[in-house]
């Protein structure tokens, strides 16, 4: 076993590299999408929202007659706000937005199992998702300007 702190520099640098080398060089493609994934840390925190409300949370949620009720969720990051109301197999969202950034609005409901369902907000900033199934869940708002997305939660 090597002892680490007896390397030099260089030769520190080269176990380094021999520990990260690749059997075949990396292709343009691969290149390509590693610097697209590292570049979208840049803003990661200005995207991602804080949960502010959970009625599942309230007092006394959990305590409820074993009935189905709605649940609610808010979501919120410097000014964007995304408020979610799920009833049985229909998500209903609304953002809210207090900039004048212009375009349409884009929510997806992400699932790290299945496909993204893309839906475009109304004039009025409303979504309908239907036929949701229980699960982890986030939803990535997109707008010309900002994008927001929620941490995962379960339905």
């Amino acid at each position: 076993m090597t002892d680490w702190d007896d390397l030099t520099d260089d030769q520190l640098m080269a176990a380094l590299a021999d520990a990260v080398a690749e059997p075949d060089p990396a292709t343009a493609d691969r290149r390509r999408e590693a610097a697209q994934a590292a570049f979208t840390w840049r803003t990661v925190d200005a995207e991602l929202a804080e949960l502010l409300h959970d009625s599942a949370l309230e007092a006394g949620a959990a305590v409820r007659s074993g009935q189905e009720g709605r649940r609610t969720l808010t979501f919120g990051r410097s000014g964007r706000t995304l408020e979610i109301e799920i009833d049985g197999d229909q998500v209903l969202g609304e953002v809210i937005a207090d900039d004048e950034s212009a375009g349409p609005t884009q929510v997806i409901l992400r699932r790290p199992d299945a496909d993204d369902v893309v839906v475009e907000a109304d004039a009025s900033g409303f979504v309908r998702f239907s036929a949701v199934a229980p699960g982890l869940v986030r939803f990535v708002v997109e707008r010309a300007r900002w994008s927001l997305t929620t941490p995962w939660v379960a339905l």
